[in-house]
């Protein structure tokens, strides 16, 4: 294989941020095969922004330590929702362990908070970002790592209610993750047949919540399956069962489902029961798409450094891995409104 041209890149820094998901694994194997390819040396930067800043924790990759992780999940670099911007001269001490640790470039995998910092580097920094987030919410990219293992999780989650609910004549509400959209959602909900999907992009109504609950019963289907994201509003606002929030920000969501239980039994008067996966969608094997989507997304990074091509996000826009500027991935990303569409087809 032909080695990298610039003499100057020789080592190159992988971070992990933010919440882990499935397909980490398989984005730092391909880093790291990709990398010594080409000739560089990949450095492991352990527990996110964090092990960067606060005493800079990292380990030289060889061959043993990817090998065997691609069906792992989470990261074996470790994670952390530490945020640079909270600490005095955070963004500087970033650019001065980078110099330190004698690095030439810096490979970036997280969700939106973690590229956020990225993106407030000075813009000769030498990154380039890879999104991952089983919420699918970072804009710029069609899909993220680990979203489609969550939503395989979900969806079986779905399909093992269906017994229990059918056995017991219940309405079963699954909650799932999904802080601003409702992507996860929407997809298991409309794989697993749910009856109602609930999500933060369309406001709660409960009253065609409830008939269409009723409609089942007199169509002679005796059970329903809700599905419905932990961020979307109850009452126009987010359920907490804490009030705790992360070092971003973030409310620490949960309970939505159980609020929505209460009124579902109040008004139709049929017994209601609840489960919520949390950090179950975030654990696990990762599916076969997110292997593969991680393993190109690594691949296509190294060979953008290799280019000395920075301040760039690694994207998938259809079947194809694309780049595009760093900067474009900032915003919103809500669900594609034609899925939402064919899943209330459904609602009736």
């Amino acid at each position: 294989m032909a080695k990298a041209k610039s003499k100057k890149i020789k080592q190159i820094g992988v971070l992990t941020g933010g919440g882990d998901c499935p397909g980490l694994n398989a984005a730092i194997r391909a880093i790291f095969k990709k990398g010594e390819q080409l000739g560089f040396e990949i450095i492991g930067i352990k527990d996110g922004w964090e092990g960067l800043i606060k005493k800079p924790n990292t380990k030289k990759l060889k061959e043993a330590d990817v090998r065997g992780i691609l069906n792992k999940g989470g990261t074996i670099l470790g994670s952390s929702r530490y945020n640079p911007l909270k600490i005095k001269n955070g963004m500087k001490k970033i650019v001065e362990s980078f110099k330190k640790l004698k690095l030439s470039a810096l490979i970036v995998i997280g969700g939106d908070d973690t590229l956020g910092i990225g993106r407030k580097l000075p813009k000769n920094f030498p990154i380039i970002a890879i999104p991952k987030t089983v919420d699918n919410d970072v804009k710029g990219t069609d899909f993220c790592i680990g979203f489609w293992t969550a939503v395989q999780t979900a969806t079986e989650a779905i399909d093992r209610l269906h017994s229990t609910a059918e056995s017991h004549h219940r309405v079963m509400i699954l909650e799932v993750m999904g802080r601003r959209f409702g992507w996860i959602a929407a997809y298991a909900g409309l794989a697993g047949g749910a009856d109602y999907i609930l999500i933060p992009e369309v406001p709660i109504d409960i009253e065609k919540l409830c008939q269409t609950v009723r409609e089942r019963r007199k169509k002679g289907k005796r059970f329903s399956i809700i599905v419905v994201s932990e961020g979307a509003k109850f009452q126009g606002k987010l359920v907490s069962k804490t009030g705790q929030t992360d070092l971003f920000g973030h409310l620490q969501l949960g309970g939505i489902g159980d609020r929505i239980a209460e009124l579902v039994g109040k008004e139709t008067g049929i017994e209601v029961r609840v489960v919520s996966l949390g950090h179950i969608l975030r654990g696990g094997s990762p599916s076969a798409f997110d292997r593969i989507l991680g393993t190109r997304l690594g691949i296509k990074a190294v060979d953008c450094v290799a280019k000395g091509k920075f301040q760039k996000a690694v994207v998938l826009k259809g079947n194809k891995i694309l780049l595009i500027p760093l900067s474009k991935i900032e915003g919103q990303k809500k669900v594609n409104p034609d899925i939402y569409k064919t899943a209330k087809v459904f609602f009736h």
